[in-house]
């Protein structure tokens, strides 16, 4: 799952848990950890209807980057 998979539910929900636009992720100077655990939060959801906001809190930023695409999954 990637960013472009999200519904624009999943968008509100991480937009009104972050106070900020999705489009933030893309500002270099935007103070971005609730925007990243809400983003962990939805799509970690869809996997497991167990996983929790703390569990998104938990998430290494490799881990992050990861399920957003943004780092290569292999480490290269």
């Amino acid at each position: 799952m990637t960013i472009e998979d999200l519904t624009l539910g999943d968008i509100e929900e991480v937009e009104q848990y972050a106070g900020v636009p999705l489009a933030t992720l893309g500002d270099d100077k935007a103070v971005k950890g609730k925007l990243l655990i809400g983003l962990a939060f939805v799509i970690k959801r869809k996997e497991d209807s167990k996983f929790s906001l703390a569990d998104a809190k938990a998430m290494s930023m490799k881990e992050i980057n990861t399920l957003l695409s943004l780092e290569d999954p292999t480490g290269e």
